[in-house]
């Protein structure tokens, strides 16, 4: 009887295809457990047997596996450890407790160089790492022998989630005219709900006490019925998705990669078929049926970055949102400790597992150096990128505007002013202001005073901090200027004390005037709501309407935005990029504006600025770019050594800290080189 199953790989193509099916179909008497690696690490002998014993499993579906073909070239031991010594703790664990094992393995175990389907009894002689390692995890469970065990072989496996040549195809296809595929490579795509289908009928059966094969270790072939080249594969994907795009055939010499593939390796499965009586689904059907249902509307997979505050609350939304699911969401913290977290079961520690998942990644980790890294990577994989991270655009953001969409979002003060700035030009308004409102400003605030008012508050001691020394309105204001085509007036913005937005935005408007163009800055003001607002001009034969609109009498007029809701407000931006929307703010290309590092004490050589964002070693300070080309941007500054003494209200320069080394430094440089 197969009544506690355990599935490994939950996060992979089959484990979610399996997933699914049994959610649609519920066993009374069955109970499954699909675990990804952060769950359970099957490497782990000693974390494998607590859930097996815990669970009281008996029977273990293997489909965890590392399939990257290319990468395990570079990477054979961790290839090892997942294909191989994994797969030698479940067969061991198996025999030992009589636990039932299916272990999917790859038509990757053969050469390629027959000319007729593979039979399972056939010899192997793998090409590459990745073969290697699947055939040496077939290895183990042979040698170790477990009481009742099958080995699966398949082939090309893909869905309609997640990375797969199916997706990839499908986006080449929309982006380009023509694209081109190797056609001297030939094999059988599996459609993943066919595969999952055919193992859920294996445990069907041999529940009802029809065991076909002896005990012991059985070997089986399973793929879709048919062959075919990739290119026949990419040609019929285009041709059932209705997409104009020309497929052109190459040899596999002009694709050159990493591994080798096999040049053939279709696979015989008449033992499966007869033993399982399996009736198999020709390939161009199941590939026709699979994107017939991506066709589909279905719940958009949105993914998130950090754990904090905003993260946490735009997680509370999205669950209960009927347009949207949560995909995972990506923590660097220890995932098994976070009971604070509502959506625990979601949390991960792999970026490449959230950039599976998703088709929209929300980035709020409010780190400049992180989101550097995790943005290259998911814009590389043509995923949106929606940020609540002003940090990250004014440090690095405009290196990316140019590689995908990636945007700040509608909630916090930039995204809000931007949405008023695309409100007011709609109705013909001119903006001259670009104000945001603070209440309270104390540039060098004590350790204890922000100890207290985080507590208080429930934010932590960093981002208080940020707040009450100016650093985070300095960001804002200068991702807006850069944004927006505004300028600043003063280093280390104005700073305007007022009580009036008209009053206080009149003299700042006027200022703008003399300079030649629009603004960015600030009101500081213990009276006024928080929120925003633009100070705007209109064509003096508005001035009646505008008058009676209760506007007041021009030139300049106030439209306000009194509140901001961040984590609530994001999902607009979500929807925004999803319907086609576009960029609601970013940096601009060429940014003419940074928030530069200033001392709030003398910083002593050898010491570390472990972070500069809500720190209480420095501050950030609005500079024009051009007027300090070597200033040290404080979203760059972690983990920073002080090589010189740098006196309490002196600007930090490259020359006088070591920052380590990272994409986000680098980029930084790029920029200013470009400038």
């Amino acid at each position: 009887m197969h009544n506690h199953i355990l599935v490994t790989g939950a996060n992979g193509q089959l484990g979610r295809a399996l997933s699914l099916l049994v959610k649609e179909n519920p066993k009374a008497h069955q109970t499954f457990y699909f675990t990804d690696r952060e769950r359970l690490d099957i490497s782990n002998a000693e974390a494998l047997r607590a859930f097996v014993e815990e669970h009281q499993i008996d029977t273990i579906i293997n489909c965890a596996a590392y399939t990257s073909v290319d990468k395990a070239e570079t990477q054979q031991e961790l290839a090892e450890e997942i294909n191989k010594e994994a797969v030698k703790n479940l067969a061991t664990l198996a025999k030992e407790k009589e636990i039932s094992l299916l272990h999917l393995s790859t038509d990757y175990v053969f050469d390629g160089e027959s000319h007729v389907p593979f039979l399972e009894t056939d010899k192997t002689n793998p090409q590459g790492v990745y073969g290697q390692t699947k055939l040496a995890g077939e290895e183990e469970i042979l040698r170790i022998k477990p009481k009742k065990a099958m080995i699966l072989r398949t082939s090309w496996v893909y869905s309609d989630v997640g990375n797969n040549f199916v997706n990839t195809i499908l986006k080449l296809s929309k982006q380009q005219e023509r694209i081109s595929v190797v056609s001297d490579q030939i094999g059988t795509p599996t459609y993943a709900k066919d595969l999952a289908e055919a193992i859920l009928t294996i445990l069907h059966k041999e529940s009802e006490g029809t065991l076909v094969h002896d005990e012991g270790v059985s070997l089986y072939h399973y793929s879709n019925e048919g062959s075919c080249s990739w290119y026949d594969f990419a040609k019929a994907i285009v041709e059932f998705a209705e997409v104009k795009c020309e497929v052109k055939p190459i040899g596999s010499a002009e694709y050159p990669t990493l591994a080798k593939r096999p040049h053939y390796s279709v696979l015989n499965k008449d033992k499966i078929k007869k033993d399982y009586e399996l009736s198999i689904p020709y390939w161009r059907d199941s590939l026709r049926t699979c994107i017939s249902l991506m066709g589909i509307e279905r719940k958009k997979q949105i993914g998130i970055i950090g754990s904090g505050f905003i993260a946490s609350g735009l997680a509370k939304l999205l669950s209960q949102h009927p347009e949207y699911d949560i995909s995972a969401i990506l923590t660097r913290s220890d995932v098994t400790k976070r009971s604070d977290f509502a959506q625990k079961q979601l949390l991960t520690n792999d970026l490449e597992v959230l950039i599976e998942k998703s088709d929209l990644i929300v980035e709020c980790s409010g780190d400049a150096i992180y989101a550097t890294q995790t943005i290259d990577k998911i814009l590389k994989a043509n995923i949106p990128v929606v940020t609540m991270n002003s940090e990250f655009h004014v440090t690095t953001g405009s290196y990316f505007v140019d590689k995908g969409l990636v945007t700040e979002a509608e909630g916090d003060q930039p995204g809000v002013q931007a949405i008023l700035h695309e409100e007011a030009v709609e109705m013909g308004f001119k903006p001259v202001v670009y104000a945001n409102i603070k209440g309270f400003l104390n540039e060098n605030p004590t350790r204890e005073e922000m100890t207290y008012w985080g507590n208080k508050s429930n934010l932590s001691l960093e981002m208080v901090t940020s707040f009450t020394d100016g650093t985070k309105v300095e960001i804002e204001q200068v991702l807006v200027a850069n944004g927006l085509g505004a300028g600043i007036i003063q280093e280390g913005l104005v700073k305007l004390k007022s009580d009036d937005m008209l009053e206080g935005g009149t003299v700042l408007a006027n200022k703008a005037k003399e300079l030649g163009y629009p603004v960015s800055d600030y009101l500081l003001s213990s009276k006024l709501p928080a929120g925003v607002f633009l100070v705007v001009e209109h064509d003096e034969e508005q001035q009646d309407s505008l008058r009676y609109y209760k506007l007041g009498n021009g030139p300049y007029y106030v439209l306000e935005r009194t509140y901001h809701l961040c984590h609530l407000e994001i999902i607009k931006t979500i929807k925004r990029v999803l319907n086609g929307g576009g960029v609601l703010l970013n940096n601009g290309k060429k940014p003419k504006f940074s928030v530069a590092a200033v001392a709030k004490r003398t910083l002593k050589p050898g010491e570390e600025i472990v972070k500069g964002i809500g720190s209480f070693d420095v501050r950030g300070t609005a500079i024009a770019i051009a007027d300090d080309l070597a200033h040290v941007p404080i979203g760059l500054l972690a983990h920073a050594k002080v090589k010189r003494e740098i006196k309490e209200g002196e600007r930090l320069h490259f020359e006088d800290v070591e920052i380590p080394q990272s994409l986000a430094l680098d980029v930084w440089h790029k920029m200013i080189q470009a400038l």
